[in-house]
């Protein structure tokens, strides 16, 4: 059968043909498609501008978090020294008090007895200047600097009454010069009574400056870090570190929430102060059995110096990936122009005779395909620079990765992951997952019994070894029991694996309440270790005794800590090298206490 072909110009000019009529459709289509791809470009330049900021406001707080713990554990190392320091200077002044209360006064010692008990005693003492006893006028009898006045009377010298006020006890008093000349000191006295209660006079220590500022030298800190001691009912500076003598015996504040909550003995706070515009993160810790507040304080600029660094890593990737974003969209619009040109140009030759436009209408299709190849290629190009990043990232990685710290190589792994996620953002296909921790179990639990079974479990892998281990009776507390016998089956263990050279090798279990808290410790006398490696105990992977023998993985008292802060405790251990080890933990009382939220713990 046989079809006629009408020319064209016998086609009714009023009736549109296929394109013209599709031509609004189209247009609109190339506009929404233009529109979609530069909405689309803003909400992933959000998104990356969104994460970044996120990112490099988590750095801020996780650096800021890194000095706080390193200052905290600063002031935990200050006290123990502070502690030993001052408790031995009044052991000294307790005996040289109690040698003069037995003979009755100061006059029954012979010419030059008392010097020489002193002078006897002084170099056991590097934190004291010197040791002197004064009578009970206040007139310096002797001291271990040579200085001894005899009699009753000193030519020019002013009598002061002091009155025995202060039976018991040692009294810290303000620094000054005190029977050493010229040096500046912190005397430590003690009054002294005969057994009639009779006052005889005091006893005391010149605790030295200098001596604290060279220990404080070896800590190693930055110019910019302080160390402060002060009387916590003086209010006034004791010593301060970097040596400063202007401040020594000044007046200075800490915070009110210190002695507003006697059971808070350690405190960090940010800011400003009357004294120090600058602004600088304080760790403040007070002594447990002395009127004496540990400060320690840094600059909030150099507890960020490495936060700056890092974060021009995380600026420069994330420009990297809005600039690969910006082409893409770019090209997409250009792609979507060219197809609205031969649009127009289709358009333009509907005019034309049925045989040219059949050949556009073929020239179209073929532009079509192209345009879908071409269109297909940009999408196919984009990844290989995507690719090069990730290569560059992993090579970066792998040939300088021991170079960077842990911070810098997790930049790297996330550079990687970021350009993977890029390429998946191109095909739609990113899916994003939580996970949820599971919830404490709070019961009553029995930590006398877990801790008696772990012991005999123990007991059973070395019947050969002699070990006499001590559990107190009744020591429960609502807790998860899983997590506890967790957490006691690593502490008992290192107890056990650490006193294993101890003949005989003692491990104790007990507790006692704790203010809001019942406190627990697991104590032995093992090898013990040195507190100034403190820091890294309770970290993973981190083995103190790695090189004695000692086997382990180093992720047990991580495991210990993170049970005990999921509780809502802390954890904490005092140790010293051959005087073996006792770790302490807190839980709450309440399994309401469990499930407040707390900050972090300063112990």
């Amino acid at each position: 059968m046989e079809h006629s072909r009408l020319p064209a110009s016998a086609l009714p000019s009023s009736q549109p043909s296929a394109t013209e009529a599709d031509a609004p459709v189209v247009a609109r289509s190339l506009r929404w498609l233009r529109l979609a791809i530069w909405v689309a470009f803003a909400l992933l330049a959000a998104l990356i501008v969104g994460v970044t900021t996120s990112l490099i406001r988590y750095d801020r707080e996780q650096a800021l978090r890194r000095s706080e713990s390193e200052l905290l554990n600063l002031t935990r190392v200050l006290e123990e020294h502070i502690a030993r320091s001052f408790g031995e200077a009044e052991g000294a002044v307790n005996e040289v008090a109690g040698l003069v209360a037995l003979r009755g006064g100061i006059d029954a010692f012979g010419p030059g007895e008392l010097q020489t008990l002193l002078q006897q005693r002084i170099p056991n003492l590097p934190e004291a200047e010197t040791l002197f006893i004064e009578r009970e006028d206040g007139r310096l009898a002797v001291d271990a600097k040579g200085r001894e006045l005899a009699g009753q009377d000193e030519a020019g010298a002013d009598k002061v009454t002091m009155p025995p006020v202060l039976k018991d006890g040692f009294d810290i008093g303000s620094p000054g010069h005190h029977h050493v000349g010229s040096a500046v000191s912190t005397p430590l006295t003690r009054q002294i009574f005969d057994p009639a209660g009779k006052y005889l006079g005091t006893a005391g220590a010149a605790i030295s400056h200098t001596y604290f500022g060279t220990v404080y030298r070896e800590l190693g800190l930055s110019d910019q870090d302080t160390i402060l001691v002060i009387h916590a009912t003086r209010h006034v500076v004791l010593i301060h570190h970097p040596q400063n003598d202007a401040l020594i015996g000044s007046a200075v504040t800490w915070p009110s929430a210190l002695d507003a909550t006697p059971n808070t003995r350690s405190l960090v706070q940010t800011g400003t102060s009357d004294s120090d515009p600058a602004e600088r993160i304080r760790a403040y810790r007070r002594l447990a059995d002395r009127p004496l507040i540990i400060g320690a304080s840094r600059p909030v600029e150099d507890a960020l110096s490495d936060f700056y660094v890092h974060r021009r890593y995380v600026v420069a990737a994330a420009s990297l990936m809005l600039a690969l974003l910006g082409s893409l969209a770019f090209s997409l619009h250009r792609v979507a122009n060219l197809r609205d040109a031969e649009r127009e140009a289709l358009a333009e030759l509907n005019a034309s005779l049925e045989e040219r436009v059949r050949q556009r209408t073929e020239e179209l299709e073929q532009s079509n395909r192209e345009l879908l190849s071409f269109s297909y290629s940009i999408s196919h190009d984009l990844r290989a620079p995507l690719r090069a990043i990730n290569g560059f990232a992993h090579a970066l990685a792998e040939d300088y990765g021991e170079r960077l710290d842990a911070t810098g190589r997790d930049y790297i792994a996330r550079l990687g992951r970021a350009s993977l996620r890029m390429g998946e953002l191109i095909d739609a296909l990113l899916q994003l997952a939580s996970v949820s921790r599971q919830a404490l179990k709070i019961v009553p639990t029995d930590v006398s019994a877990i801790s008696r079974d772990i012991l005999d479990e123990l007991a059973t892998t070395a019947p050969q070894r002699l070990v006499q281990s001590h559990v107190e009776d009744e020591l429960v507390i609502d807790a998860d029991p899983t997590l506890i016998r967790n957490a006691l089956q690593n502490l008992l263990g290192n107890a056990w694996k650490f006193s294993r050279d101890s003949r005989p090798a003692i491990i104790q279990v007990g507790g006692r309440p704790h203010g809001e808290e019942q406190l627990f410790y697991v104590t032995d006398n093992g090898i013990g270790f040195d507190m100034a490696h403190a820091g890294k105990l309770f970290e993973p992977f981190q083995q103190l005794h790695a090189r004695s023998g000692f086997e382990g993985s180093g992720i047990g008292l991580a495991s210990v800590r993170r049970i005990i802060e999921r509780h809502g405790g802390t954890v904490w251990v005092e140790s010293a090298p051959g005087a073996g080890t006792t770790v302490f933990f807190t839980l709450p009382r309440s399994p309401a206490i469990v499930r407040r939220p707390r900050a972090k713990p300063a112990n």
